[in-house]
Order: C-alpha cells, then structure tokens, then sequence
C-alpha cells in the first residue's frame, strides 16, 4: 500500500472515530464535550497528515538508508513536539472537557492498527 493511499485511509477512519466519539460526548457531556472531543480528533488527523506530507517530501530524493532513517527520526520528532504542544494548548483551553479531547485521541489513534494491520497478507 503507498503512503498516500494508507494516510488517506487513515485519515479518514480517524475522522470517523472522531465524529462518533464527539457525537458520544454530546449525549454524555454536553456540546462542549462534543467539541473538545473534535479539536482531540482534529490533533490526531493533523499529526497523521504532517507526517505524510512531511515524510512524502523528504523520502522522495533520499535514497540512502541513513538518510531515509534520518528523515523518518526527524518527522516523528517534529510530530510528538508539536503534538505535545497542540495537546496542551488544546487542554489549557478545554479544560472542563480534557477527558473527552484526550480520550478521543486515544480512539483516533486506533486507526493506525486497523488500517495497518488490516493490510497484513
């Protein structure tokens, strides 16, 4: 499976975990809830597609496997900073809602096994 085609299916399983936990939250919490749980999703499909994009323009010129290594450490590295720092953000100001935002997230991050695994022959 190409890089484009597994982010994009990931992608768009993580914006449907998203939309059926905020629809959840909603039930449960209230419609902040059902937003926090939107802006957890969000962090997720944005990280998801910053490394596709990032790794897809990297990869494309560098053959070399130290090189290929080096990219890849990189764009993980840049994803958790700026994961952390949209996480926090996030939770700073939806602080009443944290657990729908971070337990969403969590779901969403689900996506990479099913998609991924789900492609094992």
């Amino acid at each position: 499976m190409s890089l484009k085609k597994a982010a994009s299916r990931v992608i768009r399983l993580q914006a449907a975990i998203g939309v059926a936990s905020a629809a959840l939250w909603v039930v449960v919490g209230g419609v902040q809830a059902g937003l926090a749980a939107i802006a957890g999703a969000g962090i997720s499909v944005f990280m998801t597609f910053f490394v596709a994009v990032r790794w897809s323009l990297r990869s494309a010129g560098e053959r070399e496997p130290r090189a290929i290594l080096g990219a890849f450490y990189r764009t993980q590295t840049m994803k958790l900073l700026l994961g952390t720092a949209l996480i926090f953000v996030a939770v700073r100001a939806l602080d009443d809602h944290a657990a729908a935002l971070v337990i969403t997230l969590a779901l969403t991050l689900a996506a990479y096994g099913l998609v991924l695994l789900g492609d094992i022959d």
